[in-house]
């Protein structure tokens, strides 16, 4: 036999399908939205990597590291420059790359031309920086 289904179930039935199809619809969009996103992040990623290589990283993170050391111990590296030696210089040395058997050579400089380092007017950890590379380009040999 056949039965007849109530009027008010046949209602929630049907608004229930509709809304988990509207539902549904939704979560397509939202999920398109969302890998749309994700693609562009990972185009961006990798033409961001494929234009530089892990060394140039290094080397941009290694230039950050050593204006940070000069920056917040320029003073300390002041007065080492000025005597020829001490642990910040040797610390500065080894961010800057100076091979281990050239240290020595490189305190030495550095006494050498702290006048034209620091001068007489106070100095800025980047002019120094500056100041220094243009010395250091004369010993290409001396760093890693």
């Amino acid at each position: 036999m056949y039965q007849v289904t109530p009027f008010p179930f046949r209602v929630l039935v049907v608004g229930s399908l509709m809304a988990l199809f509207s539902s549904c619809a939704v979560t397509t969009d939202s999920t398109q939205g969302t890998f749309e996103t994700l693609q562009n992040t990972t185009d961006a990623s990798t033409k961001f990597t494929s234009s530089t290589s892990p060394r140039d990283e290094g080397k941009a993170k290694n230039e950050q590291d050593v204006r940070r050391f000069a920056a917040v111990n320029l003073d300390r590296l002041r007065e080492d420059m000025a005597r020829g030696s001490g642990e910040h210089l040797a610390a500065f040395a080894h961010l800057l790359g100076v091979r281990e058997d050239r240290k020595a050579e490189f305190f030495a400089v550095t006494k050498k031309n702290y006048h034209v380092l620091f001068g007489s007017e106070p100095r800025t950890s980047d002019e120094m920086l500056a100041r220094l590379d243009t010395e250091l380009a004369g010993y290409p040999e001396w760093r890693h």
